[in-house]
């Protein structure tokens, strides 16, 4: 199955961070992926060349974003055997997020959404206690 390339990635209007390369905003993606629970611990990543397809990138620029995360610690790979998750609950960074982040608010002001609307709703969020985000949180519902 071929899917679109991501537009959160690829996307020209510049809403990404400014300047970033493409394999830093894929590293950081892949990286949110896996500390979110999308990829847990002992999990294998999608190989090189579904992940280029995904993210509209070529593989070399995948590859790139694979070996940062390798030298991180995150993930171990080699030819043929694909890429593994290491770690799946690292401590994520605002910049890590911060792609997201855009895009969310990007969406919330052209839905005529207020701002303060978003933040009061953040607030009024439980917090998930550290133990209780165990297991691939592929099902998980978020609220």
């Amino acid at each position: 199955m071929t899917s679109a390339p991501d537009p959160n990635i690829t996307d020209p209007s510049g809403f990404q961070e400014a300047g970033a390369p493409l394999y830093a905003r894929i590293r950081a993606r892949l990286k949110l992926a896996i500390a979110s629970g999308e990829y847990a611990q002992g999990d294998h990543l999608p190989p090189a060349d579904e992940l280029a397809r995904k993210y509209g990138a070529n593989k070399n620029t995948i590859l790139r974003a694979l070996r940062l995360l390798r030298s991180e610690g995150v993930i171990d790979f080699g030819r043929g055997r694909g890429a593994v998750v290491l770690h799946s609950a690292q401590r994520v960074e605002l910049a890590d997020l911060s792609v997201q982040l855009r895009q969310f608010v990007r969406l919330a002001d052209e839905s005529g959404i207020p701002r303060g609307a978003i933040i009061s709703a953040i607030q009024r969020m439980p917090r998930v206690p550290a133990g209780a985000r165990g297991g691939s949180g592929r099902n998980r519902e978020w609220c």
